[in-house]
């Protein structure tokens, strides 16, 4: 049954693509600002068809990013691109609308929403609400003692994660009959209180999304 599942579904990305982001022909590009003395934000949007909205954000290595996005339907998403990369950190219709993440480089980080290119087509409207909050963003004027965090949710200082996304693309491979070469891995982050690194593939037009799922140990745990 589980072969039929993965098989059906394979087959459903090769011939729907339906879950390709709309290729968008109006987007516009909004930087975020915080309020003084605050360390998030909440932004109410509007987009419709192929169009989409690319929110940068400045960040430091080391802080903490939260993103969550609230829509009316069902097809808005969005992506997460580090500084200089060509291919997005976190894919929203992969993962879902809501992630967590400690940022890997300092730079300034795009907040791509939009429209799955199925909605796009019939020209669909999405209105939905973006909150960001950056850990530390803020700065008191006065030191504040942090809580130091729990060894069950903390990352060992001396983990390397740099073979992650190698041992990512092999798994891959073995898992759709790609050749390890032709699959693209992003960098690892932590999402939680696991590792994450994402990749994708292009087969016939189309192409594959994927996260590989790792314990804070460095244990290879899943695939999907």
């Amino acid at each position: 049954m589980r072969a039929m599942v993965k098989s059906a579904l394979l087959a459903l990305l090769l011939s729907g693509s339906v879950l390709a982001p709309a290729v968008a022909q109006n987007s516009r590009t909004e930087t975020v600002h915080f309020q003084r003395g605050t360390s998030g934000t909440t932004i109410e949007g509007k987009i419709t068809g192929d169009q989409s909205v690319r929110y940068s954000i400045g960040v430091s290595a080391g802080q903490t990013m939260d993103v969550q996005l609230d829509t009316d339907i069902a097809s808005n998403y969005f992506n997460i691109t580090a500084p200089g990369a060509s291919e997005a950190l976190y894919n929203g219709s992969v993962s879902g609308n809501g992630t967590s993440f400690v940022i890997p480089s300092s730079g300034n980080y795009i907040i791509d929403v939009y429209l799955m290119r199925n909605a796009a087509r019939r020209g669909e409207t999405a209105n939905y609400d973006l909150t960001l909050y950056v850990e530390n963003a803020a700065r008191p004027s006065a030191p504040t003692p942090r809580p130091q965090p729990s060894t069950s949710s903390a990352a060992p200082s001396q983990l390397d994660t740099s073979q992650m996304p190698r041992f990512c693309a092999g798994e891959a491979s073995a898992e759709y009959g790609v050749r390890p070469q032709d699959i693209t891995v992003n960098m690892a982050f932590q999402s939680g209180n696991r590792f994450v690194t994402q990749g994708n593939f292009d087969r016939d037009g189309n192409t594959t999304f994927f996260n590989c799922w790792f314990g804070l140990d460095g244990t290879f745990q899943s695939l999907n």
